[in-house]
Order: C-alpha cells, then structure tokens, then sequence
C-alpha cells in the first residue's frame, strides 16, 4: 500500500531554522519549517505603534519573517503589491498547487488595546475541501492558540482583514498566515500578503509604504482555465492542527517496543542510498499533528505526524477499512482516535521514496504480498501511560 500522502515530513519544525529570503517561488523537494522556538526574540511595542517587523516587506526581503509550515515555499514579490513595491507570496500562482503547509510566522509582544490588520490578495482554482488560505495565532513553541480565519477565495484584488487581539494583550505570540494544498497538479491556491499592523489603543498604525489602489484584474501568473473536475484519489479535507506544539518527554519506561535510534539509522541509509528496501520499524514518540481522514482509491486513511528525538515529524498512515476488518483490537470507528500531545508507539513499515516523501504504513491485512508484517498503534497520554493498544 502506498496511499500515502506526499506532504513533506516536517523536519526539525521545532529546532531548526529557515532564513526566510528566497526571492523566487517554487516547490521544494524537502518539507523545511521555521524555527518556533521560545527563545526566539518577538517584536516589542514601540510606543503603542505597529510592533510588527518589516510589515510590509520593503526590505525587499523576509526578514524578520520565517518560513513556517512544511515547505519552505513564502517568497517575495512584486507582481502584486498594497503597499510599496512588494508583498509576500506565499503559495504559488501556477500549477500544481502546493503539496503541504506553506506559511510566515513573526514573534510578536502584543500591547494592550491590540488589533491585528493586515491585507491579502487570495487566488484558487479549488475548494475548501482540498485547500484554503488562514491566519492563525499561535504560541511561541508553535501551537495553535486561534484561527482568525480559513477561506478557499479568488478575491480578485486586496482584502483587509483586521482583529482584535486584547485577548493576548501581554503576551508573546507569533503570527501566522499560510495556505494548505494536496499537490493537485490542475489546481492552485496562493495568498498575497501585504502591510501588517499589531498596534495597541490609542496608536497609529505604521505601515511600510502608503497602501496604492487595489488592484482590479488577477495575477499575471494565473492560469488560464480550470479543470472540469476533482481529482478522484485526492485526500479529501485538509489538516486540523497547524505548526508543531512542544512534545512532551520520553517516557521513563517503554511498555510497547521503540527502537527511534534505528529508525534514524535507517532514515540516514535511505538518504546516503545504501539502502532501499522497506523496513520494519518500532517507534514512538509525542503526536504532533493529526490530519483528517482522507479518501484514496484504496480506501479511506487517516495520517498523523510523530516526533523522533532528531526533531524530525514522521508521517503514520492509517488504513481505516483495513482496521475496520481487524476481529479484536481494532480502533474506533470514528476518525481521529489519536489527538495532539498524546504518546504513541507505532510497529509497521517505513518506505522511503524520497527526502520529501516518507512514512510508515501499518495494516491489518492490506499491505502487500511481500509484507508479511501487521504492525501495530498504541495510543498512550502525554506521559506515555493508560495506552490503547490497536493490533
């Protein structure tokens, strides 16, 4: 079975960094994210004004900005500006739409009396279904605190946007604005971003460039026509969870096999070529992200993102009509049965078709011929106890 999705493995989502300024769009081959760490330094209030660095990008760069989500695909631009002479892309005009998450973050202080205001130009050929454009506040170690929004538009021209963050008055947060795609490859879906403002009561806002009139056709990009219909094997829904909270520690003790050191092992001969057949994996570790289930000419699947001590966010894919099959111990019927910040333990196989495409696919029965392993999920709390075992 290879009904998996090819979303980019979130490496190092956690721990290591993007620089954040190619100045071209394009797919990458590997799923980069940002650095969501803590430490990092947020904006601080500047007398009530617009705490936001380089709002608006008239650095001509990202900085202060960083490539959040599983492709390190946001870029500069100038074929559509509010403001000044540049915006950020983040997605991509032309087809295939992104394959994964692709977004900006900025750590900020926010001041009392806040508002958030930004503006965005949106432009799909698909659906919610399959893809959408958000903003989102989350934590400084990456986890979602609000979704401000999630559309699938074609706007045609700049939007503003604008919402109150008393809420978070005092605190440290970081920004998010991004797009999810499927890789549809007849599609796509992309967000102009554009003069940022994070200003407390009783200030004015200071954007970079005194905002031009809005534009009134679409990107020169665009594609010229739409298809006719939807992919027949596409997932269907697009993840519930955006970037990746703080994992919890190992456990003290391990009540289900995990061997993560060979797991990395076996990633590491993958990627040198020494290997290149499947393997037997046993791995455990935090749940990251939990993505809905998603209809595939196989069946429908359900995927969710694991941890490995490396910071590296490995895919589990789900056969949910195999499970369903299983006599005993099979999950519940209803998707998901594991959330974020649970422990899991997780016996099946680890495929490797490239740096960007990888996981691990665990059945009942419905893997291959040549694969005479069943493999198993334990699904355990935050402290690796009270598990569930599935198989």
């Amino acid at each position: 079975m290879r009904d998996h999705l090819t979303v980019a493995g979130l490496l190092l989502a956690i721990t290591s960094g993007c620089a954040g300024s190619n100045p071209d769009s394009s797919l990458p081959k590997g799923g980069q994210a940002s650095d969501q760490s803590a430490a990092r330094q947020a904006v601080t209030p500047d007398a009530g004004g617009n705490v936001v660095a380089n709002p608006g990008f008239e650095t001509g760069s990202l900085s202060s900005w960083t490539s959040c989500g599983s492709l390190s695909d946001p870029a500069i631009s100038t074929a559509q500006a509010h403001g000044g002479t540049y915006s950020a892309l983040i997605g991509t005009t032309v087809k295939p739409e992104v394959n994964g998450t692709a977004g900006l973050c900025q750590t900020v202080a926010v001041p009392a009396g806040a508002t958030l205001t930004f503006w965005v130009y949106e432009g799909t050929t698909d659906t919610i279904s399959y893809v959408d454009q958000e903003a989102d506040i989350l934590s400084t170690s990456g986890q979602q605190l609000a979704q401000l929004y999630a559309e699938a538009k074609s706007t045609g021209g700049w939007v503003e946007k604008s919402f109150s963050m008393s809420a978070y008055a005092g605190e440290t947060v970081q920004l998010y604005f991004g797009v999810k795609g499927n890789g549809y490859s007849r599609d796509y879906v992309y967000e102009y971003l554009d003069d940022v403002s994070l200003s407390g009561s009783g200030a004015t806002a200071t954007p970079s460039a005194t905002p031009t009139a809005s534009p009134t056709t679409g990107p020169t990009a665009t594609p010229t026509s739409s298809p006719t219909a939807g992919p027949t094997a596409t997932p269907t829904s697009r993840p519930t969870a955006t970037p990746v909270p703080t994992p919890t520690a190992t456990p003290s003790t391990t009540p289900f096999a995990c061997n993560n050191s060979q797991f990395l092992t076996d990633q590491s001969e993958f990627a040198a070529g020494t290997i290149s057949a499947d393997q037997l994996v046993d791995i455990c570790g935090s749940v990251t992200q939990v993505l809905a289930k998603k209809k595939t000419s196989s069946g429908e699947h359900g995927y969710f993102y694991v941890e490995m001590p490396s910071g590296y966010q490995i895919e589990i894919v789900s056969n949910l009509d195999a499970m369903a099959e299983a006599s005993t111990d099979d999950p519940p019927s209803t998707w998901p049965w594991v959330a974020v910040g649970d422990y899991v333990y997780v016996q099946g196989r680890y495929y490797y078709d490239s740096s960007s495409s990888q996981g691990v696919d665990w059945t009942e029965d419905d893997t291959d011929s040549s694969w005479s392993h069943i493999g198993y999920v334990a699904v355990c709390n935050s402290s690796g106890a009270s598990c569930s075992k599935y198989w």
